[in-house]
């Protein structure tokens, strides 16, 4: 017989299982249901077998969200060609905790910016399974992104093949070229390789082959001391100084022809319009030596030139008489040197006789023609 007391630690086993089973989702994947994420879509045009929603979503390799949903790009752009309704249209869910205090405007321009620097999509295998997760990873040779005529809804990165897709394609390749040889040409070559192996062995086994041997071991054993010397030198402990100097020698250079950058820019500006100056200048000189009246004037200036010779000797002799007839000057001045002097005082006391006369003739007029003054009249003393 069953008692209430059994009644009891049923009913209560049982809620507290419940507790704990509810309280086991919440903290295993509940919890994601509260938080927000950013969203990101992309289109690949090739098979996705092996990824499913809820696979991981990893950024070279650091799990970063998941994935939401997968379907045909034709149920969510209806508009697409025909060619594009086959893509297979992937959203993803991104943990917001992973790029900080970001918000959807900063996240979407942060896609732009890294998208352009050749941020990707591609399916990769986990391990020997198939199946598959989406690994966000930079590829240096970026493909170019899938045409598509329609706005993406969310954030856009675009897709890349998957490493099988790619071993398919060249295993692809490998099997039709190898189906397009056929057992002629197999054979064929397989024939000129013999040919070519047994030349060579015949030809080693000449003098000159031996030659050609010793030589080659020579050239092998030089090699190895080359390399012997290269290991002792960079064993010094001085290399190790020397390239970090000139690893700082070297960004000093990028960051002098950084600064420099713009000088460079208007110096070969400047040499640019230099060069079309020159050029302008040589095809204004080519046209001025093509034009026909430079071979007249040419043939005019070798009798101007004559005459200039011609007047050039009669200016020298012409100097020559003049320098004659100064010194002829000069010696006569030199021998009537006191003749002179005597006539230059005279002159002088010429010239003041007849400022003493000029001084009386305005002062007694009269008595420049006259004769002497009259006499003063005086006062009568009482």
């Amino acid at each position: 017989m069953v008692r209430k007391q059994d009644y009891f630690k049923l009913g209560a086993f049982i809620i507290l299982g419940t507790a704990m089973l509810m309280a086991v989702i919440v903290i295993l994947g509940a919890g994601r249901f509260f938080s927000t994420s950013f969203t990101i879509e992309t289109y690949f045009n090739e098979s996705v077998n092996g990824l499913e929603v809820g696979s991981p979503v990893k950024l070279r390799g650091v799990n970063i969200g998941r994935v939401a949903d997968i379907d045909f790009v034709l149920n969510t752009y209806p508009g697409a060609r025909q060619d594009e309704r086959r893509y297979v249209y992937v959203i993803c869910d991104i943990d917001d905790d992973v790029f900080g205090d970001l918000d959807k405007q900063q996240f979407a321009e942060t896609i732009k910016q890294e998208v352009a620097h050749g941020l990707r999509v591609r399916p990769t295998s986990l391990g020997l399974t198939g199946q598959l997760f989406l690994n966000l990873t930079y590829d240096s040779d970026a493909e170019p992104p899938l045409a598509v005529d329609w706005i993406p809804t969310t954030n856009y990165v675009p897709a890349v093949q998957s490493t099988m897709s790619r071993i398919e394609a060249a295993v692809t390749t490998i099997s039709k070229t190898l189906s397009g040889l056929s057992q002629e040409d197999i054979g064929a070559i397989i024939k000129d390789i013999k040919s070519i192996v047994s030349t060579i062995n015949t030809f080693i086994q000449t003098e000159d082959g031996k030659e050609a041997g010793k030589k080659i071991l020579s050239i092998l054993a030089e090699t190895r001391d080359i390399l012997a010397r290269a290991n002792r030198l960079l064993a010094d402990p001085a290399a190790e100084r020397i390239i970090p100097a000139t690893a700082r020698a070297v960004e000093g250079m990028d960051r002098l022809i950084a600064a420099s950058e713009q000088d460079a820019v208007a110096a070969v500006h400047d040499a640019r319009a230099a060069m079309a100056s020159f050029r302008q200048a040589s095809d204004a000189l080519a046209r001025t030596l093509a034009d026909p009246r430079l071979d007249q004037a040419m043939a005019q200036l070798a009798p101007s030139l004559e005459n200039i010779g011609n007047a050039s000797r009669d200016m020298a002799a012409a100097v020559a008489k003049v320098h004659a007839l100064t010194n002829r000057l000069n010696s006569l001045t030199a021998s009537e040197e006191a003749s002179i002097h005597a006539i230059i005082e005279d002159t002088r006391e010429v010239m003041e006789n007849i400022r003493d006369i000029t001084r009386d003739a305005k002062r007694y007029p009269s008595g420049v023609i006259f004769g002497s003054p009259p006499t003063q009249a005086r006062p009568e003393t009482d």
